[in-house]
């Protein structure tokens, strides 16, 4: 707890550091005073309604915006009037665009998928979103406390002058500590009676025994031991050989230094373990292919041995056959489950434009989705009647919402705005239940110990650096990936990996990690 209030006053104080707007000037209307009838606390957030015209996109499986169960709720609970100007997912885009080319700007916008290039852009630049950052010290406490338990969130979310322009949604349950969970069939391992892997070469063992002793009993040899789904999965198991991948790039960070290891020799260690699996057939012959109707259907019929997935929510029905096991240890003695994410899912879910007058209403109005209470709230809606508590107190929704004929998304879309994410709020231990099944909390459990400790999101880039990173990692990462699975099928012997690595030099890796270190330095 001392710790936690430490690190708290720590934050605050450099927030407070922190000039309203940088070095930049920019067109910002605050009131001189806080909204009359403003509350410090509780509900309602104002004695007389506010109103305050909202711009986001709407989910194809939610109801329009203004029937929507929970936030018709919270306009009573909080007497803050939303106009909802929701758009659909496709057009989207573009009508935000030309939103901000109008400026024709709405209060806020939620669920607005703000990229950190526009933040930059309409933040730093236009001065059209106005800087959070007094806000947040003076009305959003539950957004702070988060901060100081996690601050790598306050690391995400800073632009490069030093401002914060937009607030997220953030996962910090086991479910969302990670991406990919390792899955394997429990049942083929008790039929050949083998144990789960904890080596790069019992791994191999399990997968030659998967590949030629029929555990599904069919027969045929239809098993595939290593359901890798596509080309960008290809890195899950690089922990294992001490690549980890922060920044959500193939990035080592140590000591401060941050380091891309594409040249690296580990991670040529890597990929002749890959190809030796391909060349085994152990490994999914098609991966490279992005055949994900096919990879689905291998995985509904459990024909996969093992492989990697977010969630069990596409193979429900054969969920009971598998289990999670811990991540193994490579050649190096490394142990690390290395697609793990900072907590932060989404950076630019609200932000307050440089047109509202009621910016502290605001605030106070999103900051109740980042506690415990409002998270609870906001997925699962009104207890004894969008939800109830099971013996052990975990959040339940009822079975009209479970069985709507319409199906569950869409039932779940009249009552909030889960479905398709995005939404500014935190999502913890006690509400990922919406979409994380028992199993999969179960085995998001078992890998958390082998997290790194901190997780870095992409930092912000100056728009001097943007266009050059841009320029350099278009053609950085095509050739990364087409090199990479050469190598993995075989069409390239590792007798050429001097040239692939002066390829990577000529195409300016150096720099690349260059610009990296500038961005990561400033945080």
């Amino acid at each position: 707890m001392k710790k936690s209030v430490m690190v708290l006053f720590v934050l605050v104080v450099l927030l407070m550091s922190i000039p309203a707007a940088g070095n930049k000037e920019v067109a910002v209307t605050v009131p001189a005073a806080p909204t009359a009838g403003l509350n410090a606390s509780g509900f309602p957030i104002v004695a007389e309604p506010v109103t305050l015209k909202v711009f986001g996109v709407r989910d194809q499986n939610t109801a329009e915006w203004k029937n929507v169960k929970m936030l018709t709720e919270y306009q009573k609970l909080s007497n803050v009037i939303m106009d909802y100007q929701e758009v659909p997912t496709q057009g989207y885009d573009e009508k935000k665009s030309l939103l901000f080319a109008s400026n024709d700007l709405p209060d806020v916008f939620v669920r607005a998928q703000l990229s950190k290039v526009e933040i930059a852009k309409y933040g730093m630049e236009s001065g059209q979103l106005i800087p959070l950052n007094d806000l947040l010290k003076q009305y959003a406490p539950n957004f702070m406390a988060l901060m100081a338990k996690y601050p790598t969130i306050l690391a995400s979310i800073t632009s490069a002058d030093g401002n914060i322009y937009a607030l997220p949604e953030l996962d910090l349950s086991n479910t969302g500590r990670m991406g990919f969970k390792q899955w394997i069939n429990k049942e083929w391992l008790a039929k050949l009676g083998l144990k789960a892997p904890t080596t790069t070469d019992e791994l191999i063992t399990v997968l030659r025994a998967f590949r030629d002793k029929d555990p599904n009993g069919n027969g045929l040899k239809d098993e595939i031991p290593l359901g890798i789904r596509e080309t960008s999965s290809i890195y899950v198991l690089g922990g294992s050989f001490g690549l980890d991948h922060q920044m959500k790039e193939t990035i080592n960070i140590e000591n401060g230094k941050v380091h891309i290891w594409l040249k690296d020799a580990k991670f040529k260690s890597y990929l002749q373990f890959l190809n030796q699996l391909y060349e085994e057939k152990l490994l999914w012959k098609d991966y490279y292919k992005r055949d994900l109707p096919s990879w689905r259907s291998n995985l509904s019929n459990a024909l996969f041995g093992a492989f990697y997935m977010p969630y069990s929510d596409v193979f429900l029905k054969v969920e009971n056959q598998f289990t999670g096991y811990a991540p193994i240890k490579g050649p190096y003695g490394d142990q690390l489950w290395s697609d793990a994410n900072s907590g932060v899912l989404a950076v630019g879910a609200f932000a307050i434009s440089n047109v509202c007058t009621n910016p502290e209403v605001a605030m106070r109005w999103v900051d109740y989705f980042y506690s415990e209470e409002g998270s609870l709230f906001f997925r699962y809606g009104i207890e004894n009647e969008t939800y109830t508590l099971d013996a052990n107190g975990t959040p339940v929704f009822v079975d009209s919402i479970l069985k709507d004929p319409k199906g569950f998304m869409t039932a779940l879309g009249q009552i909030n705005l889960v479905p398709g994410g995005g939404f500014p709020q935190v999502i913890t231990n006690d509400t990922d239940g919406v979409v994380a099944s028992a199993l999969t909390k179960e085995v998001s459990a078992m890998m958390v110990p082998y997290l790194p400790e901190q997780v870095y999101l992409q930092p912000s880039f100056t728009q001097e650096e943007s266009e050059e990173f841009v320029t350099i990692v278009q053609d950085l990462y095509k050739y990364r990936d087409e090199a990479v699975t050469k190598f993995i099928l075989g069409e390239w012997k590792f007798d050429k990996w001097d040239e692939y690595c002066a390829t990577l030099d000529k195409i300016g890796i150096a720099k690349l990690e260059k610009l990296y270190q500038q961005a990561f330095d400033r945080l």
